[in-house]
C-alpha cells in the first residue's frame, strides 16, 4: 500500500543540496534564482544550459520587509532543499555560503557566472551580453567578505579615495580666531571638543574636512585585547579603526556602501553613494557630510536651528538670499563687515512709502577705502543728539539748488585763512 503522505511537505524526507547561483533575472520579479546543484546537474552547459535550470525560491528572514527580495549574485554558493524530492524541480534556498574564490568565472562551464561575452553557444542570448556588474566573483584569492568589514584584508580603495578628496585650507571670515591646533588649522573634528575643555584662545584661520586617519578623543582611551581575535588594542585609535567582526557592511554591485561599525572605541555610521556623496558619524559624535553634486533642502513647515558653538560659513562662489517676509537680526556682541568691492543697497519704494531706519545703541564705525556716492531721490533728515565731528583731508564742495538755512542756538565759528562771501 502506498504511503498517503509520501508527497506531503515535511513527511517526504529532506533532500538537501549545495549549488551555485547562475541567474537572478527572474521574469516574475519574485526574487527567484537559478541554481546548478552539485550531484544533481552536470557542469556541461551543452547538456544542461543555465536557462533550463529550475527557478528556486529563496527563504527570507523574519525581519525582512514586505516585498523585499534577496540579493544573491551569480557565482555565489547556496544551500537548500527540494520540496519535490522525486522530481527535483522545486528547489528552496535556505542560505548563502561565504567563500574564498580561487579563480575568476569561467563561462564555458557550469557552476560559474554565465554573464559574459564568452558564453558558450548553448546558452541563451541573454548570457552573451556584457553584464552591468561582474562577472562574479569580482575578487579572487581572498575571502569574499567585504574588505570594509575587516582590517585583515587588503584596504578598500574607497577609503583612500575619500581621504584624497578632502577639502582643505578653507579660510574663515575676516581671518578671525577660531578653535584650532598648533599649526593654526582645525584639522581634526574632535579637536573642537577636546580643546574647548583645555583652552579658549586659538588663532586658527583655516579649517579642513576630517580624514579617516585623524585621531579621535574616544580612541585615546583604548586598551586591552579584542575578545574575538585576541589581538592587542593600541591607542590611539583613528576615526576609522575597524576590527573584525564588529563592522556590519552592505556593499552593493555599483559601489553604494553602508556601514554600522560597532568596533569598541571606533563606533561609526557611514553611508556613501557611488558618486562620492556621503555622510559619516564617528565615535566622538562628529558628523561629516560631503555632497559632490547639487544639494537641495526643502522644508514644508518651519525650521528651527540651535548651534551651541561657533559657525564658520565659507562660500567659494556667489550667495543669494531672498526673504519674502521680514528679516530680523539680533547681535548681542560686535558686528564686523568687510566689503572689498561695491555695495548697493535699495530701501523702500521710489515714492518714499517705506522708510530706511537704522538704530545703533553702541558705537558705529564705517571705513571705506574707495569713493562713496550717495543719491537720495527724496527728503533726507538727520538728527544727532550728541556732538558731530567731520574731518575732510581734501576739498569739500557743497551745491544747493534751493535755500540754505543754517541755525545755531549759541554761535557760529568759522576759521579760515581767507573767507570769501559772494
Amino acid at each position: 500500500m502506498n504511503n498517503p503522505y509520501s508527497f506531503f511537505a515535511g513527511r517526504d524526507g529532506f533532500n538537501w543540496f549545495i549549488g551555485v547561483c547562475e541567474d537572478r533575472d527572474d521574469p516574475k520579479s519574485m526574487g527567484r534564482i537559478r541554481v546548478r546543484c552539485f550531484g544533481v546537474h552536470t557542469e556541461d552547459l551543452g547538456q544542461v544550459p543555465t536557462q533550463e535550470l529550475p527557478w528556486a525560491q529563496v527563504v527570507l528572514p523574519p525581519t525582512s520587509k514586505p516585498g523585499e527580495i534577496p540579493n544573491i549574485t551569480p557565482g555565489q554558493w547556496v544551500f537548500g532543499f527540494f520540496r519535490d524530492p522525486d522530481y527535483l524541480q522545486e528547489p528552496i534556498i535556505l542560505g548563502v555560503l561565504p567563500g574564498h574564490p580561487m579563480y575568476s568565472a569561467d563561462p564555458r562551464m557550469g557552476f560559474n557566472d554565465p554573464n559574459s561575452e564568452n558564453a558558450v553557444e548553448s546558452q541563451d542570448d541573454k548570457y552573451k551580453k556584457a553584464p552591468d556588474f561582474g562577472p562574479y566573483p569580482v575578487l579572487t584569492e581572498q575571502a569574499d567578505t567585504s574588505r570594509l568589514a575587516s582590517g585583515k584584508l587588503e584596504a578598500h580603495p574607497e577609503i583612500e579615495e575619500r581621504d584624497s578628496s578632502v577639502t582643505e585650507d578653507v579660510p574663515t571670515a575676516n581671518q578671525k580666531k577660531i578653535l584650532g591646533d598648533a599649526d593654526f588649522t582645525v584639522d581634526v573634528a574632535s579637536n573642537w571638543t577636546d580643546k574647548l575643555a583645555t583652552n579658549t584662545d586659538f588663532s586658527a584661520t583655516t579649517w579642513k574636512e576630517p580624514k579617516t586617519t585623524d585621531e579621535s578623543i574616544r580612541g585615546k582611551d583604548v586598551a586591552g585585547k579584542n575578545p574575538e581575535t585576541q589581538e592587542d588594542r593600541e591607542a590611539s585609535y583613528k576615526r576609522r579603526n575597524t576590527e573584525y567582526p564588529y563592522n556590519h557592511v552592505i556593499e552593493t554591485e555599483s559601489g553604494h556602501i553602508q556601514e554600522f561599525d560597532d568596533t569598541p572605541f571606533a563606533e561609526r555610521i557611514y553611508e556613501k553613494h557611488k558618486s562620492g556623496t556621503y555622510y559619516e558619524i564617528d565615535a566622538d559624535g562628529n558628523k561629516v557630510t560631503r555632497v559632490v553634486g547639487q544639494n537641495y533642502e526643502i522644508v514644508a513647515g518651519s525650521s528651527f536651528v540651535n548651534i551651541k558653538g561657533d559657525v564658520n560659513l565659507t562660500i567659494d562662489s556667489n550667495c543669494k538670499t531672498y526673504i519674502k517676509g521680514d528679516w530680523d537680526i539680533q547681535v548681542d556682541g560686535n558686528k564686523t563687515e568687510v566689503v572689498k568691492k561695491n555695495v548697493t543697497e535699495t530701501y523702500g519704494t521710489k515714492n518714499g512709502e517705506h522708510a530706511h531706519t537704522i538704530s545703533v545703541t553702541g558705537k558705529r564705525a564705517e571705513t571705506v577705502s574707495n569713493s562713496v556716492t550717495e543719491t537720495y531721490e527724496d527728503a533726507k533728515t538727520e538728527t544727532v543728539t550728541g556732538a558731530v565731528s567731520e574731518t575732510y583731508k581734501a576739498n569739500q564742495t557743497t551745491n544747493i539748488t534751493g535755500t540754505l538755512d543754517l541755525d545755531a542756538s549759541s554761535e557760529v565759528d568759522i576759521d579760515a585763512g581767507v573767507i570769501n562771501l559772494n
